[in-house]
């Protein structure tokens, strides 16, 4: 026996989903339509720390600075050099726009392209600095490469390619987070960067005040192999890395130390070693072997990255060697 009996026709389901589905439908289309048109602000996906770091780096590199020294590197040269206390010690001013390790010198130079556009006949002198393991590595991240592309571009990223993905994308809610939400919403950090920095706008006003660079809050874990090698990948990105230092400019390449115990007896001749044919691809007019090759254990957060203390002695050193650098300058111009 049948109790009750539900007929819905096409009408009807309409009428019960056009109220809620319309308003969604209409906030896509005005976020499509705004940014197509460049009403919306340019994407600014500071969700994170790794977005975080290369959004602030991005946005430096295309504004108007008076930088006479430009570090480029990894998280090695964001995180072991304090860009302010070397401008101090040195007396010029100093711009920090290390990224992440997970790029590769082809990021880099795309950061170096874009900042000597919006600044030329400024720089003086450009230092390269990597980690030791990044000479080893093969290639970049493909999708810290496509994040910073869609930056550099002022494009939106899209964050995938499955059904979620594509879902998020045609209601435009990654397009909300990314050029509206960030803006407004800080993200908070996890881990002892959220106990450090707080949130992603503190992050991103940590890193202008320190003229781009940040420091590494972990505690300390050293992992990984210390047996490092130059890949024959690196020559190509290090040959077009140079062929944009303009005529003048001062190229100088260095290896960021690691932890003596972790590093083994024989790691400064290795380094020395490394270093030297690097630059060589590089054609730099110095590498900067001057700098420690290993630092005690105690002024390490993880294998690859100082923590504040460490940096510190790390600026010391850098600044001693720039300062000779600079000073032969001199001598070379009069």
């Amino acid at each position: 026996m049948t109790s009750h009996r539900y007929e819905f026709k096409a009408r009807d389901l309409l009428r019960l989903l056009a109220p809620p589905l319309v308003p969604v439908a209409l906030f896509a289309i005005l976020l499509h339509a705004g940014a197509a048109l460049r009403l919306l602000p340019p994407p600014h996906p500071a969700l994170d720390v790794d977005r975080t770091v290369l959004t602030h780096q991005v946005e430096a590199s295309r504004q108007t600075h008076d930088a006479e020294i430009l570090l480029l590197g990894d998280s090695s040269c964001l995180m072991d050099v304090d860009a302010h206390q070397l401008g101090q010690l040195l007396g010029r001013r100093v711009l920090n726009l290390g990224t992440l390790s997970f790029l590769d010198l082809n990021a880099h130079a795309a950061l170096l392209r874009q900042y000597l556009a919006a600044n030329p006949k400024r720089v003086r002198l450009i230092v390269v600095l990597l980690h030791p393991a990044a000479l080893r590595r093969v290639g970049p991240e493909a999708w810290h490469v496509n994040f910073l592309d869609a930056l550099l571009n002022q494009e939106d990223f899209h964050w995938g390619t499955g059904f979620h993905a594509r879902l998020a994308d045609a209601l435009a809610l990654d397009l909300f987070r990314s050029r509206i939400g960030g803006r407004l919403v800080p993200s908070p950090l996890p881990g002892n960067y959220g106990r450090f920095y707080g949130f992603s706008d503190d992050l991103e006003r940590y890193l202008t005040a320190h003229d781009g660079s940040a420091v590494d809050p972990d505690v300390p874990a050293f992992s990984g192999s210390p047996e490092y090698r130059l890949a024959a990948q690196l020559e190509g990105p290090s040959r077009n890395f140079r062929a944009l230092v303009p005529a003048g400019v001062t190229l100088l390449a260095g290896l960021t130390p690691v932890p003596t115990h972790f590093a083994g007896t024989r790691h400064a001749a290795t380094r020395d070693t490394l270093l030297r044919q690097w630059a060589q691809w590089l054609d730099a007019d110095c590498a900067l072997t001057q700098l420690p090759a290993t630092l005690s254990d105690d002024l390490f957060a993880r294998t690859t990255h100082l923590n504040e203390a460490g940096a510190r002695r790390f600026t010391e050193a850098l600044a001693q060697c720039l300062r000779d650098q600079l000073a032969a300058n001199r001598r070379i111009g009069d």
